[in-house]
């Protein structure tokens, strides 16, 4: 159940920057728009981003696409969330007792971006989510794998599968972002893990000044 502490910022599957438009805008016919950490569409973003983002990409190289996804939530906003991370570092937080050392090191160590890839960072959040902040996140996903139809079965089944994702006004995605205020709540799966994970991130967090 990996839960990734990243250093981006949320793009938005909706609107005319976002990631439904952006995949139709460039032709990535096989990439998909609502799941975009699929090792696939993955592939397919990152090729597409060093043509369209050339001056930035060679300076974001560890660049990757995250996920929020609770396989055990069956409510229909879990088919699609709301917005995708983008992170320039992504950390994966492991289960068991050295998950506390890992966090403790992250929170020290800070970003680790160079001046040159946070302005890159900023530009390609300019880009694709100007009304996002940039900061840290910590986000759970519960099946990084998340299986999907071959194309056969979705040409059946998607119109049924993703109906109505662009009217939902409300999303499940949980996060924590260090930048952002406590008004944020800690990611609802699993409640122990994740909400432990984040009350120690935030204790580190008001103690360090990385």
């Amino acid at each position: 159940m990996p839960v990734y502490m990243l250093h981006g910022f949320r793009w938005p599957r909706a609107g005319f920057t976002g990631i439904r438009v952006y995949i139709v805008l460039n032709n990535l016919e096989e990439a998909a728009a609502e799941y975009i950490q699929q090792p696939l569409t993955t592939e397919l973003l990152l090729e597409s981003f060093r043509k369209t983002q050339a001056d930035l990409m060679p300076r974001l190289p560890e660049l990757q696409f995250i996920e929020q996804y609770d396989p055990h939530d069956e409510s229909s906003n879990t088919v699609s969330q709301e917005y995708a991370y983008v992170g320039a570092k992504v950390v994966t937080v492991p289960d068991g007792a050295d998950a506390n050392g890992d966090l403790e090191k992250v929170v020290e160590q800070g970003s680790g971006l160079s001046e040159d890839a946070t302005q890159a960072l900023e530009a390609l959040r300019d880009r694709l989510a100007p009304e996002e902040k940039i900061g840290w996140f910590m986000v759970y996903n519960g099946d990084p794998d998340r299986w999907y139809p071959s194309s056969d079965e979705e040409e059946h089944d998607e119109d049924d599968e993703y109906e109505g994702d662009e009217e939902q006004a409300e999303s499940c995605v949980s996060e924590k972002s260090v930048a952002q205020t406590d008004s944020q709540t800690a990611p609802p799966t699993p409640q122990s893990y994740t909400a432990r994970l984040t009350r120690l991130f935030n204790r580190m967090s008001a103690s360090s000044t990385s």
